[in-house]
């Protein structure tokens, strides 16, 4: 840790600026990378972007060989769609209850549900892989969806509701009632660039859904270096509210609100890390959990603590509600 001259992307800030040297530890390279935290802002951001990028994106990355069922039979199909059709127009019945008791609902369709969306509205997602998010929303009734990634193999055009394409979002020229992106903002070398062209897709008072990892949170104070969502070099950025607010207020957006929706990952990758196990290793507990250093009733209290710190805003992922205000 040593002060550092740098000046952040973000604010321009560039007193009292800390770095860090952070590990690559989702493979287990253990290649080291200079990361800043702000004084200022307090985003923590890669001093130097990496020239050949797709290195870092191997075949074998997570997002890329999620294996996944298109569809659900005819019956959980029907039920799934009503109990979501209730629960997105706040209808409240004893058959719904029920059917969410039985099937439960994706955590993206809660996080879209204070949003005006529905079946039919277009949604785009960007930075999908190969698309395991929006065909689970798909299964729950939403039918015009699209996903773009840059770094996929080739398109997956999976059926009428879903089609997925290799491909850069800025070459995309059409409106969306929603656009999304779940973890890929935190990828991407300019967000600013990024937000304005975020506003081109949107109407005035429409929604870009933004779910990232974010710096103000338990993990990072507890684990710094070791915190699993550095995710070293493939994080350029780790967000807050303050720099999700500045950035919006520049793009046309308006901060309207944020819903903090961490996990377990916060503990389970970041205790892994202190101990030398890559995410991708042998031990990890999300490849071997016979071989895992944790106890089912560890699993079982850092899901509790996770939930806990969602509800006091220190989570370490947030999903930010960027709503559309003017256009730029």
């Amino acid at each position: 840790m040593k002060e550092n001259k740098f000046t952040c992307r973000i604010c321009k800030n560039n007193k009292n600026n800390i770095s860090f040297f952070i590990k690559e530890m989702l493979f287990g390279t253990k290649e080291k990378f200079e990361y800043v935290e702000c004084a200022n802002c307090k985003c923590i951001q890669i001093k130097e972007i990496p020239e050949n990028l797709n290195v870092f994106y191997p075949e074998n990355y997570a997002s890329f060989i999620s294996s996944f069922s298109l569809k659900d039979n005819f019956v959980k199909s029907f039920f799934k769609k009503k109990m979501t059709k209730d629960y997105l127009q706040g209808r409240k019945s004893l058959i719904s209850s029920y059917l969410l008791k039985k099937y439960g609902l994706s955590f993206l369709v809660e996080e879209i549900k204070p949003i005006n969306i529905n079946f039919n509205s277009k949604i785009l997602d960007i930075g999908s892989g190969k698309g395991q998010l929006i065909v689970s929303l798909s299964k729950y009734g939403f039918n015009n969806i699209t996903g773009v990634d840059l770094f996929i193999k080739e398109d997956f055009l999976y059926n009428e509701k879903v089609k997925i394409y290799k491909k850069n979002f800025y070459d995309i020229y059409e409106k969306y009632d929603l656009v999304m992106l779940n973890h890929s903002f935190e990828h991407m070398t300019e967000p600013k660039k990024v937000l304005q062209k975020l506003n081109t897709f949107l109407d005035i008072n429409s929604f870009a859904l933004i779910r990232v990892p974010v710096s103000s949170c338990y993990a990072w104070k507890k684990y710094k270096e070791n915190w699993v969502q550095l995710d070293a070099p493939r994080h350029f950025y780790l967000h807050n509210t303050k720099t999700m607010e500045l950035l919006s207020e520049q793009t046309g957006f308006y901060l309207d609100h944020v819903i903090y929706d961490s996990n377990e990952l916060q503990f389970v990758g970041s205790e892994q890390y202190l101990k030398g196990i890559s995410l991708y290793g042998e031990k990890s507990y999300y490849q071997n959990k016979n071989k895992s250093i944790f106890s089912d009733e560890q699993i079982k209290h850092f899901k509790t603590k996770a939930k806990e710190l969602n509800k006091t805003k220190q989570g370490d992922t947030a999903c930010f509600y960027l709503k559309k205000i003017k256009e730029i």
